[in-house]
Order: C-alpha cells, then structure tokens, then sequence
C-alpha cells in the first residue's frame, strides 16, 4: 500500500490526480484507521496503462508560453523538451506557443 506521496515520487502523480480518479471512480483507496488513503500499486500500474493507452490513441497539444520578450530562449526550450518528450512517447503532436 502506498500513500500520495510515495505515488508522486514512483509514478510523478499529484495528489489532486489521485482525488480525481477517484472521484471518477477510476481508483478505490483503502483507508487506514486513521482515515488515510492508501493505494495499491498495481491499482496505480493498471490505471496508467489505460491512461497511457488512450493518449496514444490521440492527437496531443503542446502548449508553452512565457511571459516576455526576453524569455524568447526560454520558449525555445520549453518547446525542444515538449516535442523530446511526445517524440519518445511517440504521440502525434501540435506546437501551441505564445509571448504574453
């Protein structure tokens, strides 16, 4: 059984994610007698897959912005590491960005 923070740090899941999932009855914690959630890992493990079965399934918008001019190079970076990372994971992508 895991806790939100051992999640986060395995799996790079926030806390608010876990609500939602199970909110959306995706995911069922076992509470402790002192009334905290705990998962299971492979709850956790099989939740992704299907998660990461429907990305894949789908076109991906990647956003980045910043707040300036000066920040153009900052831009330019956020956008290398964005399609670095929808190029491994082999999504189908489209690059919104934009200076505010």
């Amino acid at each position: 059984m895991l806790s939100a923070q051992q999640i986060k740090e395995l799996f790079g899941i926030h806390r608010n994610t876990l609500l939602k999932w199970e909110k959306e009855g995706l995911l069922q914690p076992v509470r402790t007698p002192g009334g905290r959630r705990r998962y299971r890992k492979k709850d956790i493990e099989k939740l992704l897959g299907i998660c990461e079965e429907e990305i894949e399934k789908a076109d991906v918008i990647l956003y980045a912005r910043v707040s300036t001019k000066k920040q153009e190079e900052y831009l330019r970076n956020q956008i290398e590491r964005l399609e670095c990372f929808a190029r491994e994971k082999g999504w189908n992508y489209e690059v919104i960005s934009e200076i505010a």
